[in-house]
């Protein structure tokens, strides 16, 4: 087939970023399938697999033979990625062995038979089903940055590494704790016309690949399918599919406080500034927080270094003046997540976790963070 060195290289560059450097044999490879209305990419880590199509609809791409390979990742990436702009051509012979021809380039890569490949057998680009949902690209883009923060990195307990995804009839709900220090939810408005409910548990690592997977476009739509041992997500062109975590998720309604003797509300983008000042000389990440009638003091050190002290204005307050220690590294990346101007903070105890949730009480995303107790 011949197509353009743009196109082939931005196809492989979508599955490649699937593939793990420690994998080996055929999950080392990146698939490729010349058929009569398209080219298919795939790539694999055994947990997470990508797909990526290119039409023969586009100017751009001319195939004259059906045919398939596994080829060595690696190096078939390094190699388009360094062609020099034009047409490629690639051919496969009865022993397996691809022909790169570019201008004057010519390179050949012993392939594997694509029989073994342990790919997504048969795609089929949005097909619907009952245990399916549509949601906006970058509103599932934005609920995962918001909540795949707080998943657990021990591996003590998998399950807690892992987001929870629920669908309960319009509601797509994201939750995720590392079952210590933080917890973060996230939920939004779909359109669940085919009445699907249910739930799974999503390795957050896979999470933070599709996210950089998926396509910036505010019109772009993505299919959610679920099934017992996979969950799918389908855009335009590509069909990325992560392995599902095994077990039940805890529950985590008892893990927010129901009553508060303290509230606040602040303008983000101010504290977030005011929390990277005092975070520099935050030793073990600890930042106090010191609340009075109209401000909000925060105070960190380091022993034999020195001290940090600053300051910012509340917008608004209702409730007893509280003192608290949190992890500022946690609080930090927890704001960065989110995209509202103001957020309102409770304080339920010295005891109890520090409540973030929109100003204006949308229940749309909720944080919580516990407070280190020092001695």
């Amino acid at each position: 087939m011949h197509l353009s060195r743009d196109l082939l290289a931005k196809s492989i560059q979508h599955v490649f970023k699937a593939l793990s450097n420690n994998s080996q044999g055929i999950l080392s490879g990146l698939y490729i399938y010349a058929g009569n209305e398209e080219v298919v990419f795939r790539g694999s880590n055994a947990s997470l697999t990508v797909q990526y199509r290119a039409c023969v609809t586009d100017s751009m791409i001319h195939i004259f033979r059906e045919g398939s390979i596994v080829c060595p990742a690696k190096y078939l990436y390094e190699i388009i990625r360094k062609l020099n702009d034009g047409n490629v051509v690639l051919e496969v012979n009865e022993q397996l062995i691809l022909s790169i021809i570019s201008g004057n380039t010519r390179v050949s890569l012993s392939g594997l038979s694509s029989i073994d490949s342990p790919f997504i057998t048969t795609p089929q680009y949005h097909q619907h089903s009952g245990n399916s949902i549509d949601v906006s690209s970058n509103s599932l883009k934005s609920m995962i940055k918001q909540v795949v923060g707080a998943v657990s990195t021990s591996e003590a307990k998998p399950i807690l590494t892992g987001v929870l995804l629920e669908v309960q009839e319009s509601l797509l709900t994201m939750i995720a704790t590392d079952g210590v220090i933080r917890m973060a939810k996230r939920s939004i408005w779909i359109e669940n016309g085919r009445g699907f409910s249910g739930n799974v548990v999503i390795p957050g690592i896979n999470l933070m690949e599709i996210v950089r997977l998926l396509d910036d476009d505010e019109q772009a739509m993505v299919t959610i399918q679920l099934n017992h041992h996979e969950i799918r997500f389908i855009a335009q062109n590509q069909i990325i599919e992560s392995v599902l975590i095994e077990g039940v998720y805890p529950s985590t309604r008892n893990l927010v406080p129901t009553t508060h003797v303290s509230e606040i509300i602040l303008n983000i983008k101010s504290f977030r500034q005011v929390i990277d000042r005092v975070f520099v000389l935050a030793d073990y990440h600890l930042i106090t927080i010191h609340v009075s009638e109209k401000k909000l003091e925060l105070r960190s050190s380091t022993a034999e270094i020195g001290d940090v002290r600053d300051e910012l204005l509340l917008e608004d307050k209702n409730g007893a003046n509280f003192s608290i220690t949190i992890n500022g590294k946690y609080l930090l990346s927890t704001l960065r997540s989110i995209e509202s101007d103001s957020i309102r903070i409770r304080y339920a105890g010295k005891k109890s976790p520090l409540v973030l949730i929109p100003a204006l009480e949308d229940n749309t995303w909720l944080f919580l963070l516990n407070p280190v107790m020092r001695g």
